[in-house]
């Protein structure tokens, strides 16, 4: 999202630090085995460190961008969202049976959605509140499934809580656009609540994925570098016990 000039130089960058990583892994036994040869698999340890350094240089990187894509991602959901028929259809038949179950609105006439029904009665402000929740509360986890990562920290499952949804709808009718409240309105209320979190929530979530990638970065550079360590140190007890310590620091083995 930068362009090319800036990923260059990320690139750049990273491959900086990546040399890094390998000079201190190539070096950092040297400190107590001044001697210890080199040999491929250290070099392999050696690049593995390396790569993973520049792996988590341009992720941490990166993670600076999480708001402008994390807002193309819920606009293109919302797309997605307000088209999707099987959607709807879910929703309207558990919008009915709610409905039904609350006994809040006569349901003589109206057809089931299996038989072919398309209506439901919301002339009540309390079923026109469930309906939103119903609608509001699918899209939601719909939200939720597609992006497990963000909507954990948004906490899309929750849906929208019942008073936003009565706000809207006392605003629909003060304004005089129908005398039916949409029963896709739902939907709207999702998209927004989840747009107006993403914004107050993403300096968060760009913090916690930061800490938590330097904590995993350092934790599997402990691999390498231990295992790096372990042969270095191997070689200075054979070399120990063979009578050459002369060329080795003084280490006082009885207590390691």
């Amino acid at each position: 999202m930068d362009g090319a000039v800036w990923l260059v130089v990320y690139i750049l960058l990273a491959i900086a630090l990546s040399a890094f990583i390998w000079w201190v892994c190539t070096h950092y036994t040297r400190l107590w085995n001044r001697v210890y040869e080199v040999t491929p698999s250290f070099h392999v340890l050696c690049g593995a460190a390396a790569l993973i350094t520049f792996f988590t240089t341009l992720g941490f990187i990166g993670l600076k961008n999480m708001r402008p894509v994390a807002e193309e991602m819920v606009e293109a959901w919302s797309e997605d969202v307000m088209e999707d028929d099987a959607l709807a259809s879910r929703c309207f038949a558990e919008a009915f049976y709610a409905i039904k179950e609350s006994g809040l609105e006569s349901m003589r006439g109206y057809i089931p959605p299996e038989k072919g029904g398309d209506l439901i009665p919301i002339s009540r402000r309390e079923t026109q509140i469930l309906v939103g929740q119903i609608y509001a509360g699918n899209a939601c986890r719909d939200f939720s499934e597609r992006y497990p990562f963000i909507g954990h920290f948004l906490k899309a499952k929750e849906g929208v809580p019942s008073g936003l949804i009565a706000a809207d709808v006392e605003s629909f009718f003060r304004s005089g656009k129908g005398r039916t409240y949409p029963l896709e309105q739902g939907f709207v209320l999702a998209v927004e609540k989840i747009s107006s979190d993403l914004q107050a929530q993403c300096g968060r979530i760009v913090r916690v994925c930061r800490g938590w990638l330097i904590l995993l970065f350092l934790m599997v550079q402990l691999v390498p570098f231990g295992l790096i360590g372990y042969l270095a140190y191997r070689e200075l007890r054979r070399c120990r016990k063979a009578g050459r310590p002369s060329e080795y620091e003084d280490i006082d083995f009885e207590n390691i």
